[in-house]
């Protein structure tokens, strides 16, 4: 879809560190929004968030399912998914993001 989605209410976020190459430490942030039903169709989308990561754009991503839940659930398989080829990544000083299957 080409329309541009608001992230909106927090429900969940996790902060993770990336180190680049010089050992510079930057704080990257993981955020999810409320699911909502979608203005244009009778699905339901939830929003997420990278911001930090230099080689990741900062945007915000609509995950779409048939209901709230499917939504909700599909938008958490997509972070590790999103994140798999982003080096350098670390949450709690070790390299398991502790996001769940498909990912770092």
């Amino acid at each position: 879809m080409s329309a541009e989605y608001e992230l909106g209410r927090v429900v969940a976020s996790r902060e993770l560190v990336f180190t680049a190459a010089d050992g510079t430490r930057v704080p990257v942030l993981l955020e999810v929004g409320v699911p909502s039903r979608d203005p244009e169709g009778p699905d339901w989308y939830c929003p997420y968030r990278i911001t930090g990561h230099p080689g990741i754009a900062d945007r915000v991503t609509a995950i779409f399912g048939i209901d709230s839940l499917q939504a909700l659930q599909l938008a958490l398989t997509c972070l590790p998914d999103e994140l798999s080829d982003a080096a350098g990544l670390t949450f709690l000083g070790g390299t398991d993001l502790m996001l769940g299957s498909g990912g770092p």
